[in-house]
């Protein structure tokens, strides 16, 4: 194998698949990346076994081949290399590296021993906007479960119907759900569960060169295909829960507020609500919102937000942190709180974004 590439586009092709090499791995080309060239291109690929990953860039290449090489060492010595270009050469199994200032020879694994990432149906499922996606993980993610006793409550939803998305992560405290309008019409109606780890991976990779997203599904596999990058991970076995009754189908109180002084409030009584389980109480005027914080370790805090409230007024208590997370993913400057009783779920929507809603359930209220 011998080829050159810009040390830009290799760095950012490294720091791609470098995420996704296994750490604590029992075989050590888990712990390696996979550089090979393919029609004229160089392919950079890794996997945990959990998630597969590969991305390609361009480059000149003079002769084919393929090695594994240690993830650590090869993202060190690319990304502290400011050099604009650089020569690599495979002979045996070393792998030859060499610009303008810097030279290094590093030993890595044959190809032959790295797992080969799944490889999944051409035809795309569905395509729907890159941008888009990446919101819609950021606004749902955040409320999948972490506790591995229900395994389904880990993962994301993906529920396609005809060229609607509807994307659902709960916990069974709080639930966040994100409706896309697809590009490309879903070929049948389908769930998904996809891991939030390999969702929260994705959004980090898509930048503002991915244009159009396509999802191809194969047996218990998903691919995410972007750019010039492609995305394996396995897919959640078992049934998500129907989560549809636990959105209230009426309430009595609405409270519409501005965003920011909204967020500032629940961050200043999150700090006095550490030593009671972060929990706040909402007292609701005609013109205002009260936020109170009470701990018999630390005092009381108590701010009060201008909003607008029609119905009944309420006293309602919740987890700040589950708030705060909400918050910190929506983009609209003014919200509203509904809320049927001080003992029913609880819904946050943003005022411009129609298609999310965030459902939260209340703490008790002394």
């Amino acid at each position: 194998m011998k080829f050159s590439a810009t040390v830009e586009k290799l760095n950012k092709g490294i720091s791609i698949v470098s995420r996704f090499v296994g750490t604590r791995v029992t075989l050590p080309v888990l712990n390696n990346v996979l550089i090979a060239t393919e029609k004229g291109r160089i392919k950079l690929s890794s996997t945990d076994l959990e998630i597969g990953i590969t991305t390609w860039i361009t480059g000149k290449v003079d002769q084919d081949g393929a090695i594994t090489i240690p993830s650590r060492l090869l993202s060190e010595f690319i990304s502290v290399n400011n050099d604009p270009s650089i020569n690599a050469q495979l002979k045996d199994s070393t792998l030859k590296l060499n610009s303008e200032h810097f030279e290094a020879q590093i030993n890595g694994i044959d190809a032959s021993e790295f797992p080969l990432i799944p490889k999944l149906p051409t035809t795309p499922f569905t395509t729907l906007s890159a941008a888009e996606f990446k919101q819609a993980i950021l606004q749902t993610s955040f409320a999948a479960a972490l506790d591995e006793t229900r395994p389904v409550l880990t993962g994301v939803l993906l529920r396609f119907s005809g060229n609607v998305l509807k994307m659902v992560a709960t916990d069974s405290y709080r639930l966040a759900e994100k409706t896309l309008k697809l590009e490309r019409k879903a070929e049948k109606d389908l769930d998904l569960i996809i891991p939030t780890r390999t969702l929260n991976e994705l959004s980090r990779i898509i930048d503002e060169e991915s244009d159009k997203i396509q999802i191809i599904v194969g047996e218990n596999q998903v691919l995410f295909s972007f750019a010039n990058t492609q995305l394996t991970s396995r897919l959640i076995e078992g049934s998500f829960p129907e989560y549809e009754g636990i959105i209230p189908k009426e309430t009595q109180t609405k409270i519409k507020l501005k965003t920011s002084p909204f967020t500032n409030a629940i961050k200043m009584a999150s700090f006095f609500a550490r030593e009671v389980a972060n929990n706040i109480k909402f007292k609701s005027t005609e013109s205002s919102l009260q936020i109170i914080a009470t701990s018999p370790q630390v005092g009381e805090n108590k701010s009060e937000v201008e909003a607008k409230t029609s119905g009944k007024k309420i006293e309602i208590s919740f987890n700040a942190k589950f708030l705060l997370d909400v918050l910190a993913n929506i983009t609209s400057k003014e919200i509203s709180l509904e809320f049927l009783s001080p003992t029913s779920p609880g819904i946050v929507r943003p005022e411009t974004q129609k298609d999310y809603l965030y459902i939260i359930m209340p703490l008790k209220t002394d």
